[in-house]
Parts: C-alpha cells; sequence; structure tokens
C-alpha cells in the first residue's frame, strides 16, 4: 500500500476496489464486497488500515484549506461503446 498523498502516482488495489494516490486527494472506485466470514474480516481490516492511514495523513498536516480547487472536468463519450 501507498503513504496518502506522497509521489502522487501510485494505484492499490484491494480486490476490485482501487485506491489511487494523488499529492492533493485520494481517489476510491470499484466494487468491494465484505462478506460475513474470515476472508471478509481480513478484507474489512484492509480497508481500515488504509482509510486510516488517510486520516492520520490529514490531521498531521497544518494548514488544510477548507476546500481545494478543483478543475472542471469533461464528460467525453466513450469511443468503445
Amino acid at each position: 500500500m501507498f503513504k496518502p498523498f506522497e509521489k502522487g502516482d501510485e494505484s492499490s488495489s484491494i480486490y476490485d476496489l482501487t485506491l489511487e494516490n494523488q499529492l492533493d486527494r485520494i481517489n476510491i472506485y470499484g466494487n468491494l464486497q465484505i462478506t460475513k466470514d474470515q476472508q471478509g474480516l481480513k478484507t474489512a481490516e484492509a480497508l481500515q488500515v488504509f482509510i486510516n492511514d488517510v486520516v492520520k495523513a490529514l490531521q498531521s498536516e497544518a494548514n488544510l484549506p477548507e476546500r481545494i480547487q478543483q478543475q472542471n472536468i469533461k464528460e467525453i463519450e466513450n469511443p468503445f461503446l
């Protein structure tokens, strides 16, 4: 797993859930099933460790802005459909 908000070009996954690291944001997308069994517990713990690392990284910042400026993202048609 990567350190949140460092390097900005890393990606990790927990099964089908993708975690992308950028310098100013973490993108999380995909699908993750947490089943009521030992494997589900391990999956939930892995997600919890990651989220805890993100929270710690944010808490360690001295001057977090209220909100970062985001670029306008244009949606384009999928050329493969």
